[in-house]
């Protein structure tokens, strides 16, 4: 009875941590946070069914819901590259090793923006040089099961922006909990992703020549920084359930549900499934994100997987998933696994 109740007040704890965010949960806060690639979807498998936050069980769980790593009974590599829109590239590689005492993971998550060429009011256009840009965040993770049917995890994270010789970074973490409720095999999944300090841009290319009197010349020009502003975290809170409405040896159908509350858009909810045929072999999915929330461009998403495992132990996995959205066209997404 006391341990059921350390799980509940940890639970509501999680919970109460995102409270700032429902104050005035219309007000959608649309472009006021830095690090907006973290918000991108990461794993096809999660990223396909829109809502996951209670079923999630491979390696993106480190940036989605740290809890899910505890689920791990094998090491595992997780790798994604999609193509994003124009020249850019989404990367996500994760590795997890479960041990006695817990499962262990690192991550690297990226977003490469590619080549620009620059221009400047000096120059009157383009310079003939040329800059990058990318964000990247690196991760360390730890989940463990404190009760068969309660598991705990955190992952502490550095988020690094670059523009040219700009840049900001920040240290943030991810906590999360899925809990098996005794109610016909649902799973109750709480996670707090994105908390942690802002990003504030910083770099020599701040650096600019001030006249203190323009309105006379031989004035000495001494080096001015641009001041810039410091910008939060997405940070987000998801509650979800997730239900195994029907499971035979050869066939399991997985129902989820999101409650979504960012701190930089209105709340929403995300639906989707899970059809697993073949012996966990073959997987089918689809989903719904965000409903109801304003601006958003993400129409649905689907996706299918498909899982072998050798009789040596070494197991593969490909999973894809299919973005609809609104204006900017669709994405398509593909993860592998090996499982050892």
């Amino acid at each position: 009875m006391k341990t059921e109740r350390m799980i509940y007040r940890l639970v509501w704890t999680l919970i109460l941590l995102a409270l700032p965010m429902v104050v005035y949960p219309q007000l959608s806060k649309v472009g006021t946070s830095a690090a907006e690639f973290l918000r991108i979807p990461v794993g096809a498998r999660a990223s396909s069914m829109a809502a996951y936050t209670a079923n999630i069980n491979d390696g993106s769980s480190m940036v989605l819901n740290p809890a899910g790593l505890a689920s791990l009974s094998n090491s595992e590599v997780l790798v994604e590259i999609t193509p994003w829109y124009l020249d850019m590239t989404h990367s996500f590689f994760g590795a997890a090793m479960p041990t006695e005492k817990g499962v262990f993971g690192v991550h690297v998550l990226s977003l490469n923006y590619g080549e620009f060429e620059e221009t400047t009011a000096e120059a009157q256009g383009l310079t003939g040089r040329t800059f990058s840009a990318y964000s990247v965040s690196f991760g360390l993770s730890y989940a463990r099961q404190l009760l068969p049917q309660f598991s705990i995890g955190g992952t502490a994270k550095v988020v690094h922006e670059q523009i040219a010789k700009s840049s900001a970074s920040a240290l943030a973490f991810d906590i999360g909990t899925v809990y098996q409720t005794p109610f016909d095999d649902i799973r109750f999944g709480v996670s707090v992703t994105n908390f942690g300090s802002k990003l504030q841009m910083n770099g020599n290319d701040l650096i600019i020549s001030s006249d203190p009197d323009e309105s006379q010349s031989g004035n000495y020009e001494p080096d001015a920084i641009l001041a810039t502003q410091s910008f939060d975290l997405p940070l987000m809170l998801k509650v979800g359930l997730t239900w195994d409405a029907f499971e035979r040896k050869n066939a399991r159908l997985t129902l989820s549900l999101d409650g979504n509350n960012p701190s930089n858009n209105t709340q929403s909810v995300s639906i989707g499934g899970e059809l697993a045929l073949a012996n966990e072999q073959v997987m089918l999915r689809a989903g719904l994100p965000y409903i109801g929330q304003e601006d958003k461009i993400e129409t649905f998403t689907s996706g299918i997987g498909f899982r072998y495992r050798t009789s040596n132990g070494l197991g593969l996995g490909f999973n894809y998933s299919y973005h609809g959205y609104d204006y900017l066209g669709d994405v398509n997404k593909l993860s592998i696994q090996i499982l050892f």
